[in-house]
């Protein structure tokens, strides 16, 4: 299956994601009897999809990559299914919402399972950094927690105090094992690549959370600026849960288990 079109239906996924973030930040918003104004958006987005998840059923020996797109192709489905209740309550905008960020990953895993199908990886031994497995596995369940918090203060559903607890955890998390992988894999391109993008992404995130947490405090989360900066703290939340899949697969892939290290 050609990288480039993955690329295009992750790309096409992001936008979805950008799109309903923006909606909602810029109070253009979803009144109870509206659906997800975005639902022809998603519905391109699930004919790329449904084409990729046909298109690796002729590939030999994909069969997680080909589960992971068809999962991808059903969680988009799903998504704007849920968008396109009338009405729609906030927690149904919650539901859809996270399905958005599920399908984004699942389409990462895709393309990352497909990049290491030619590849035999030899997994080095953790030594003492034994909990560094399920610290890397544990992480992508927590910053989708953490998205799904982020999504209920939204809507105005929950406090605020989830989401900044979540992310206070979410950030010890990812740092911790980005700089455990940076310090004592450096052979292995892809662990530190990913460890590199991991932190880096978290590290803009935690800035502009603030920021959109300051203007909130202001009295100024409203306008164009806030609208901005609101989208963009949705958008690189998403990028943060799908490098957060990716380490934890290279980990996974490139660093044995406890039990054989």
């Amino acid at each position: 299956m050609p990288g480039r079109y993955i690329a295009v239906v992750w790309g096409a996924a992001l936008l979805a994601i950008v799109s309903g973030a923006f909606i909602t930040s810029s109070k253009i918003g979803l009144s109870p009897a509206q659906p997800v104004p975005s639902s022809t958006l998603h519905i391109t987005i699930a004919i790329l999809a449904l084409l990729l998840a046909v298109a690796l059923c002729i590939v030999p020996n994909a069969r997680q990559v080909r589960m992971a797109a068809w999962l991808g192709f059903a969680s988009l489905v799903l998504s704007g299914a849920v968008g396109a209740m009338s009405p729609l309550s906030p927690w149904r905008v919650v539901f859809h919402a996270v399905l958005a960020h599920v399908s984004l990953v699942l389409i990462t895993t895709a393309a990352v399972l497909s990049s290491l199908a030619t590849i035999k990886p030899e997994p080095a031994a953790p030594g003492s950094w034994t909990a560094l497995r399920p610290m890397a596995l544990i992480t992508p369940p927590a910053v989708l927690l953490q998205i799904t918090m982020g999504a209920l203060y939204r809507h105005e559903i929950t406090g605020v105090m989830p989401h900044m607890l979540g992310a206070m955890i979410v950030a010890i998390l990812t740092l911790v094992v980005s700089v455990i992988l940076l310090q004592n894999f450096r052979n292995s391109r892809q662990l530190t690549n990913s460890a590199t993008a991991l932190i880096s992404i978290v590290l803009v995130q935690v800035c502009l959370g603030i920021a959109v947490f300051i203007m909130l405090l202001l009295g100024v989360g409203s306008g164009p600026i806030f609208a901005w900066l609101a989208t963009a703290h949705v958008t690189v939340g998403a990028l943060t849960f799908a490098a957060s899949v990716v380490t934890a697969i290279y980990v996974k892939r490139f660093i044995a288990d406890r039990s054989t290290g």
